[in-house]
């Protein structure tokens, strides 16, 4: 995924955030492991049960359609989840069939 990142747009280190910019969309990018000290022990526990290691990434974006192409274009072929930050922790290749299935898909609502 961290290579897939920086080879999708102009990918900019910056201090506090990555910057990804691909067209008109932007992406805050945080591959350090300080991801992890936002998660609650439980939600630990069953990224563990359901992926064993992992290496966290966290994305800000500037738009759903923005983040939607994003995906679409990073998932395929890897194994992870999607932390919707409402509930829910959404394996990689549910997300992709939710994008085929609803174009449109919102996991914020």
């Amino acid at each position: 995924m961290m290579s897939r990142l920086r080879d999708a747009g102009t990918y900019e280190p910056k201090p506090l955030f990555d910057r990804l910019t691909v067209g008109e969309c932007w992406y805050g990018v945080d591959l350090s492991v300080d991801v992890v000290e936002e998660y609650e022990q439980d939600e630990l526990d069953e990224i563990d049960e359901r992926l064993g290691e992992f290496d966290p990434v966290s994305l800000e974006y500037s738009g759903v359609p923005c983040i939607r192409a994003l995906l679409q274009a990073l998932l395929p072929g890897l194994t992870g989840l999607l932390d919707t930050n409402f509930g829910e922790l959404i394996g990689f290749d549910e997300v992709l069939s939710r994008f085929a299935a609803e174009p449109d898909w919102d996991w914020r609502v």
